[in-house]
């Protein structure tokens, strides 16, 4: 193949890859900011915790505006070296995922795409060494700074509209038109069943084998059978049962998921920044005057002491998968979000 045509593959190959990460990350950046959590949770970086969402942008500006300059012409050799880090530091953050660092669902494309970390690093695999031809054939001609420009803009762009209007297409679980209360009892279900340990036993005679309950006594006192071992129900991961972990309490730490969501008609006013909260205080307070349930990731004494109501108290990543405004609302019809808005834009 001529090298000029292998060029042409190899950036518009790159460029669709970092664009399309990029963009799925730009739609949701408080969705990416979860992902980003996750890694530096798992590589002992909390303090770095607070910058999860400025993290998360940067990402996604980086990607897609790497990704726009790949295929709009010859690679300048600026755009190929940091091209090149990009895919060399990745590489080395995916296989550390796989391997001694384990974090499940990687990320890279968001809830639009799921890969685990090995499947990324694959896909990496691939990609670093076409990152290397373009960097050992970059020519250190005229920088596009009008394509650099035009991509931090328009990223930057979709960040900030994505920030305040929420994502532009949402990709986790939660979405509208989800029947939240049939989701949380079959996936509790099936936690249940998957932590519940069952034992083995196999027919002397035929070979047959069996389950039984642990706390089932009759294989014991059985000749015919033999104890092979245990087994743990279901064999999914806490990805393939993403509303197991749904849990509203209330002050006393009791679990009123059900309840909540059994009612006929529910909207939650739902908190994850106070000082969010104290800005649109009256938004809230306003939203308050029908029948709402308050429900927050953060001081419930506070929460209270503003609003003049009781709370409830959820997960804050939970919370944040649900809906991301910092103070939104939620409706839902018999178990079945309905609506979610962030609190300006409810009425």
């Amino acid at each position: 193949m001529h090298k000029g045509r292998i060029e042409t593959f190899i950036r518009w190959t790159l460029g669709s890859v970092f664009i399309f990460s990029g963009i799925v990350k730009c739609i949701d950046p408080v969705g990416t900011s979860v992902f980003v959590e996750k890694y530096l949770a798992t590589y002992s970086l909390e303090s770095l915790l607070p910058a999860a969402l400025p993290i998360a942008i940067a990402l996604a500006v980086i990607e897609f505006t790497l990704g726009q300059m790949l295929i709009s012409g010859r690679v300048h050799r600026l755009t190929a070296i940091a091209t090149t880090l990009f895919m060399a530091v990745f590489t080395l953050i995916t296989l550390l995922s796989a391997t001694v660092l384990p974090i499940g669902d990687c990320g890279c494309f968001g809830d639009a795409v799921k890969l685990t970390p090995w499947q990324t690093f694959a896909k990496n695999v691939v990609l670093l060494p076409m990152a290397i031809y373009l960097l050992c054939g970059a020519k250190a001609e005229r920088f596009n700074i009008l394509s650099l420009v035009v991509g931090v803009i328009l990223s930057l762009g979709i960040n900030l509209y994505a920030l305040r209007y929420g994502p532009i297409v949402d990709f986790m679980p939660y979405d509208e038109g989800v029947n939240l209360r049939e989701a949380v009892e079959r996936d509790r279900g099936a936690l249940d069943e998957q932590r519940a340990v069952q034992l083995l036993f196999r027919r002397t005679a035929t070979g047959e084998e069996l389950m039984f309950e642990s706390d089932d006594a009759t294989p014991w006192t059985d000749d015919g059978l033999e104890y092979v071992g245990t087994h743990n129900g279901n064999d999914l991961s806490a990805d393939e049962l993403p509303f197991a972990e749904f849990a509203i309490s209330d002050a006393m730490g009791e679990d009123v998921t059900l309840d909540l969501l059994g009612r006929e008609s529910l909207t939650l006013l739902t908190v994850y920044d106070i000082e969010a909260l104290e800005r649109h205080l009256d938004d809230a307070q306003r939203i308050l005057e029908g029948d709402v349930v308050v429900v927050a990731s953060v001081s419930m004494e506070r929460v209270k002491e503003l609003l003049g109501t009781d709370c409830y108290t959820i997960d804050a990543m939970t919370l944040r998968s649900v809906i991301r405004s910092r103070v939104g609302v939620v409706e839902l019809s018999e178990g079945t979000i309905k609506r979610k808005c962030d609190v300006r834009d409810y009425f």
